[in-house]
């Protein structure tokens, strides 16, 4: 911290008249908008957040009808304050990371396969449904309740990931799986702004087993 300036009355007087000058000079346009991303950041400090266990509890590649598919338990932090926000019409965000690799011996692990399959949870004021989108090919879901909607999302069923001749038998391989999740439509200018407020965003560690097909 720097030491207190001798002049303070000097600083205080100028850093007064380039204040008023800068407020004089600003529209009404853009004081609104730069009053907006303040309110924003106070809402998200005052926030409750994504509180709770975040984790992927399982996870496991089945192989069917010559394709690996994905199935998948996360613990979503949502609690009490995050589905009254989702009642409200603020949106819910998971990223499912999965990435697969060939275990070497002397050398890192050879990279096989990465993916990353996107949903998005909102509810909707017309049909009073909470609507389960899939980002990746667009599928959606009309689910009744918030608990319902929060139970369908933190499951992954059936996911086409790889197929078959990707993974020639007798290789070991590793599959890991990460979750990440966003609450609310926070702008990254804001992101930055805020680094140290991780209550909009949070990512789980890695969960990660042995495949040998």
């Amino acid at each position: 911290m720097k030491a207190p300036s001798r002049q303070p009355a000097m600083i205080a007087s100028r850093a007064h008249t380039s204040a008023a000058g800068f407020g004089r000079a600003l529209s009404p346009r853009w004081r609104v908008g730069l009053l907006a991303p303040l309110a924003l950041l106070a809402a998200a400090a005052s926030a409750d957040g994504l509180a709770g266990r975040f984790e992927v509890r399982s996870a496991d590649l089945e192989l069917k009808d010559g394709v690996y598919q994905l199935n998948a338990r996360v613990d979503l932090p949502v609690e009490d304050a995050v589905k009254q926000g989702l009642a409200e019409g603020v949106p819910l965000t998971l990223e499912i990371d999965l990435g697969i690799a060939r275990v070497r011996q002397l050398l890192p692990n050879a990279t096989v396969a990465e993916l990353t399959q996107r949903y998005h949870l909102q509810y909707n004021t017309v049909s009073a449904r909470y609507i389960l989108r899939n980002d990746n090919s667009g599928q959606q879901q009309s689910l009744p309740t918030v608990d319902a909607a929060i139970e369908q999302l933190s499951q992954v069923r059936g996911l086409p990931v790889l197929d078959q001749s990707l993974l020639p038998e007798g290789r070991r391989y590793e599959a890991s799986v990460r979750a990440k999740i966003d609450y609310g439509a926070v702008p990254l200018t804001v992101r930055i702004l805020m680094f140290w407020v991780n209550e909009w965003h949070r990512e789980s560690d890695w969960y990660t087993w042995t495949l040998q097909p």
